[in-house]
């Protein structure tokens, strides 16, 4: 009996010890390799541009009933690098938008606190999910389509599919 305690002991203490280790170090990778796209891409550029543009469009669609609403934000990681990182709009109250980071960062190790609030000076690209199924805004991805293929050769068949998803 007494050994039979034991081994249960051992056995809590060794799935607890799994549970805190997931929980606090785990972190979330993406499933295709990060693209490479340079900071000073023309097109990428030119993608932030009409995105900060459209952003009075951005508040309209986000206002009126839609079946979702993402933004993309900087975000410093654990290794002082800027990432941007697509986040859920959870409210958008003013200049202040709160948001959910969707993305994990590639270069972060540790704890993601996920609940954020950023200016909406912030901004760097938006979409929206319209009623119709179609996607407004996503100018960046829209370019990040462009340079998969040209990086990748081809895009895999659910980039394609979601490729065909922006207005």
């Amino acid at each position: 009996m007494r050994i039979l305690l034991i081994i249960v002991l051992v056995l809590v203490i060794a799935v607890t010890s799994l549970l805190v280790w997931f929980r606090f170090f785990y972190v979330a990778r993406p499933e295709l390799p990060p693209l490479s796209i340079a900071p000073d891409d023309p097109l990428m550029a030119d993608a932030m541009r009409k995105a900060v543009d459209s952003i009075q469009r951005f508040r309209d669609l986000q206002s009126q009933p839609n079946s979702g609403a993402r933004v993309k934000v900087p975000f410093i990681t654990s290794a002082d690098i800027m990432e941007q990182l697509w986040a859920e709009v959870l409210s958008l109250s003013g200049d202040q938008i709160e948001v959910r980071y969707l993305t994990p960062p590639v270069t972060h190790t540790g704890r993601l606190e996920r609940l954020h609030t950023h200016p909406v000076t912030d901004l760097v690209d938006w979409q929206v999910d319209l009623p119709s199924g179609k996607y407004a805004g996503g100018y960046t991805m829209r370019v990040m389509f462009v340079r998969g293929r040209e990086q990748w050769g081809q895009l895999p068949p659910e980039l394609e599919a979601e490729e065909s998803k922006y207005e």
